[in-house]
């Protein structure tokens, strides 16, 4: 059983660069330190949605949302630091980022999912589309979902 509850997170959104350092540092810790991606951040992420979440005042998750085309958006580098994981952190990131994505007018949500976790999103109301495709060294799916 795990120490930490969901409840007692707390999150955040911002845009762009500005104040979305904490967010950064999750990304950093789980997908460059953990899972060896070299190519983490890019020009997206000036232009972006930003979502951190927070236990005891220190960021443990994050997640990036991208405004596309005709109210789609795509939403990326969801990660959940290591010790903070199967408390459902996971779901709680999706569920905010369907909250934020109704706001903004927006009716589909995209993804690519690393392939191994496909089953995850899959729960969550996510289907695949397209071939499986290589982000660096890891295979990936894109999915996506209509959100009402």
């Amino acid at each position: 059983m795990s120490r930490y509850n969901r409840n007692d997170l707390k999150h955040k959104w911002t845009y762009g660069k500005k104040g979305s350092n904490d967010a950064f540092y999750v990304r950093a810790q789980v997908f460059m330190a953990e899972q060896g991606f070299k190519n983490e951040f890019d020009a997206q992420d000036e232009e972006s949605w930003h979502l951190t979440g927070y236990m005891n005042d220190q960021p443990v998750l994050a997640a990036r949302l991208v405004s596309l085309e005709n109210n789609l958006w795509q939403v990326g580098r969801i990660c959940v630091l290591p010790e903070y994981r199967s408390i459902g952190l996971g779901k709680f990131i999706l569920e905010e980022v369907e909250k934020k994505v109704k706001i903004l007018g927006g009716t589909c949500i995209k993804l690519g999912a690393q392939v191994r976790v496909k089953e995850f999103y899959e729960k969550q109301g996510y289907v695949c589309f397209g071939d499986e495709y290589l982000d660096e060294h890891c295979p990936h799916i894109y999915m996506k979902k209509f959100i009402k």
